[in-house]
């Protein structure tokens, strides 16, 4: 028994030194771990040469969104983003392989040095011979071999050959034999990014703005117009995508989550391009030629919504040229002049001061409450013609007399303090410190200001629009107010953002005051401004136009700048009596049933010439704007009454004219004496519709080449 007792203790040990010795091993090999562990966590660090082995071989890309366009009312682009390319070139491709004899294998030919050489100047040919703006084959061969054989030189391997490479002509150049060979053989990379460009080119170009940014030159960053205001819709948002390497180039990680792009918005504006060409070519016009002139805008808006049909601002260079380098129209304030005699005439007929029918004193041309002051040259013009020693309102504001509204306003208003006021106060209700957005902003936008103090001269000098500044556009607002039956509207330039021609976001018109003043002191307005333009400052000019039109003249000194020296008493002239001018027409059309109201601003260098008169440039660009727009509308074409006698040609006349003859008119004509008269003119037709012609393409009384098209619409 004792034996056995002593085995069993002998296996016991022998058992737990087993387990001991296990446990010793695991406690070994788990301090092991643990400091392995903490010396990767730690201390180690991963050799640079084997990065490559760790990190997955993915790339994100980034997908830029496509920029949206913007668009005139009609749907035409104004504005769009189209992808143009450069080409750059590796000029020491292959350089060292070749140079040393060998030769490579480049699809089913093989390269040498030589060979290399010919087909870089076949390819130099065949881009030559596509990108027609681009140097010659010669010149870019003799290039890439100089680039190629100094080592010297920097860029040889990244050498620009063009750029602005359209689209189309891409490519065409993908397609050239040398070319196809790949960049690895051909040396070429391609480079795309996105141009804007402007099919209508200058255009409501200010309108339609751009953004521009030189990280090397930040002076010259802008940010203007649609294009910089709306960026954040047009840009859109960018998209990811994880690539990875493949031996056939970079494929979509499929494995990968996709953010996807979210392309810009476009933008539908209230332009009609057409008018917009219509505005900018009357400008054009009248101001190029004139040395004394600095430049102009005019604005075109529908009188029942508010919607601006054309913003045309030109400004010359310093080489003299007509370029939409500053907006104008909303931009710069000044003194409005005569035109606002209206506002002063609507306050005077709303407060039941006067009718267009009251008599005022003429005064020898003089104002009765300030003899000293200098005499009104155009009521002692109307004194010398008239003999007469009163003149009604009515013909005060057509001939646009200081004096008589300078009366008016003294007379009724110009007691005390609280009378001024309930002057100021009629002022402020027809928005005249311009007080409301608008969808575009210049710098000086919101400079209209109306005076918070006012005594008796302040009265007086305001009522011939001066004491006060007034961007055009504001004053064009209000005088469209008055063609809308006193409702008025709040100019808008925007339509409407659109993306893949469906609205997301429509604009309606808004109103501003529902009623300036009452229809009837909208009437004896639209009265009274019918008589400047066919009796008073603007009846040379509106003689003869296609419809009647209802408007004010308007011109006032500008304050000139410290650097065009001006005298310290009479800030707007200089020592020389040299002045700028600010001359401007405003008005609607046709008159008694108008569509649309318009206004022409023109600006002058320093000049001491005295025909710079609203009455003259402004109306004349005016003038040309409504007989144009007149010939654009069908329904503006001469009407056939029940009793109008149909225009006919002699059946036996024969034409034997050798070249073209004055363009006849041809509203209200049937289509086969249309085309008679045309083809005895010597022109030939087109035409669309049936019935009669309400339109054609162009006016009457116009001499064009022989055998021009016209195209006449029919109804």
């Amino acid at each position: 028994m004792k034996g056995k007792a002593t085995n069993t203790g002998k296996n016991k040990d022998r058992v737990s030194m087993i387990l001991l010795g296990f446990y010793a091993i695991f406690l070994v090999l788990s301090l092991w771990i643990i400091g392995k562990i903490f010396y990767v966590q730690f201390i180690w660090e991963l050799p640079t040469n084997s990065l490559e082995e760790f990190i997955p071989n993915y790339e994100k890309d980034v997908i830029h969104p496509d920029r949206g366009d913007i668009l005139d009312c009609n749907g035409k682009i104004l504005a769009s983003s189209a992808p143009v390319y450069e080409l750059r070139m590796d000029c020491c491709i292959l350089k060292r392989e070749l140079s040393s004899g060998q030769k490579i294998k480049a699809g089913k030919d093989s390269l040498n040095e030589e060979s290399w050489r010919k087909g870089t100047m076949e390819l130099c040919r065949g881009i030559a011979g596509i990108v027609k703006k681009g140097k010659t084959a010669e010149e870019y061969y003799s290039e890439i071999i100089r680039h190629r054989e100094n080592d010297n030189i920097r860029g040889r391997r990244d050498l620009l050959l063009i750029s602005d490479i359209s689209h189309s002509e891409m490519n065409k150049i993908r397609t050239l034999p040398f070319y196809c060979k790949g960049q690895y053989v051909c040396g070429m990379k391609e480079k795309k990014s996105l141009k804007r460009i402007y099919p209508y080119q200058g255009l409501a170009e200010r309108v339609i703005g751009d953004i521009r940014f030189d990280p090397k030159n930040p002076e010259r960053n802008r940010s203007i117009g649609l294009d910089g205001q709306y960026n954040y819709l047009l840009h859109g948002k960018e998209g990811v995508q994880w690539m990875k390497s493949t031996d056939r180039g970079k494929a979509i990680n499929p494995d990968s989550t996709v953010v996807e792009v979210e392309h810009g918005q476009d933008i539908r504006t209230t332009i009609d391009i057409s008018i917009q060409d219509i505005a900018d070519k009357a400008i054009r016009a009248h101001i190029s030629e004139d040395a004394g002139i600095e430049g102009a805008c005019a604005v075109v808006m529908e009188v029942k919504t508010g919607a601006i049909k054309a913003m045309a601002n030109l400004k010359k260079n310093s080489k003299g040229e007509l370029k939409e380098s500053y907006n104008m129209a909303i931009g710069r304030s000044g003194a409005p002049g005569s035109v606002f005699k209206t506002a002063t005439l609507m306050t005077l007929l709303e407060d039941g001061k006067v009718t267009l029918d009251t008599k005022v004193e003429t005064n020898g041309g003089y104002l009765k409450e300030f003899p000293d002051l200098h005499i009104d040259k155009q009521l002692k013009n109307y004194i010398d013609q008239t003999g007469n020693k009163t003149i009604t309102v009515r013909e005060g504001l057509a001939i646009s007399s200081n004096n008589v509204f300078r009366h008016l306003v003294i007379k009724h208003y110009g007691e005390n303090a609280e009378t001024i006021k309930q002057f100021t106060d009629r002022l402020y209700e027809y928005k005249l410190d311009g007080s409301y957005t608008f969808d575009l902003k210049e710098d000086a936008y919101g400079t209209s200001s109306l005076r918070n103090s006012w005594n008796i001269h302040d009265l007086y000098s305001t009522a011939i629009g001066y004491s006060i500044r007034q961007t055009p556009l504001s004053i064009l607002t209000f005088y469209n107010a008055i063609a809308n039956d006193g409702r008025m509207m709040k100019p808008y330039l925007i339509e409407s953002f659109e993306r893949n021609g469906a609205a997301l976001k429509k604009f309606k018109p808004e109103i501003l005051n529902g009623a300036i003043c009452s229809g009837q002191t909208a009437d004896s307005l639209t009265s009274a401004l019918k008589a400047v333009a066919t009796e008073g400052t603007a009846a040379r000019r509106m003689k003869g136009a296609k419809c009647e039109v209802a408007g004010k003249t308007g011109t006032a000194w500008i304050y000139l700048d410290p650097q065009d020296k001006p005298l310290k008493d009479k800030p707007w002239e200089t020592a020389d009596g040299e002045r700028k001018y600010q001359a401007t027409f405003v008005g609607f059309f046709p008159a008694d049933n108008p569509e649309y109201s318009a206004i022409v601003t023109v600006y002058t260098t320093l000049t001491k010439s005295l025909g710079y008169g609203g009455g003259n440039q402004p109306a004349k660009i005016f003038r040309n704007i409504v007989d144009h727009i007149w010939a654009l509308e069908d329904e503006w074409g001469e009407t056939l009454e029940d009793t109008y006698e149909m225009p006919y040609m002699k059946e036996n006349y024969i034409g034997t004219r050798q070249s073209s003859a004055p363009m006849p008119n041809l509203i209200g004509f049937g289509l086969k004496d249309a085309m008679y008269a045309l083809e005895n003119n010597g022109y030939r037709c087109t035409y669309e519709g049936v019935g009669h012609v309400v339109r054609q393409s162009i006016p009457g009384g116009t001499i064009d080449k022989k055998n021009a098209t016209v195209h006449l619409i029919l109804k």
